[in-house]
């Protein structure tokens, strides 16, 4: 599944920058490209980094908002 429309990062390649070492969406940005542009994606590459850092890479669970 693409993540970031803007530069077409896809889910398996935020995971991988997330288990490269990538600890926060700054990191992923810098490893994969993913936010660096229009900034819509954040909240998924965030997700992203929570998902793998408890074993479950590709589960997108976002918190409601408001």
């Amino acid at each position: 599944m693409i993540l970031c429309h803007c530069n077409g990062v896809s889910d398996r390649e935020v995971d991988a920058a997330v288990a490269a070492g990538a600890r926060d969406a700054e990191g992923v940005m810098a490893a994969c490209g993913a936010g660096t542009d229009c900034g819509g994606c954040h909240a998924l590459v965030e997700a992203a980094v929570v998902d793998v850092a408890v074993g479950r890479p590709g589960r997108r669970v976002l918190a409601p908002t408001g």
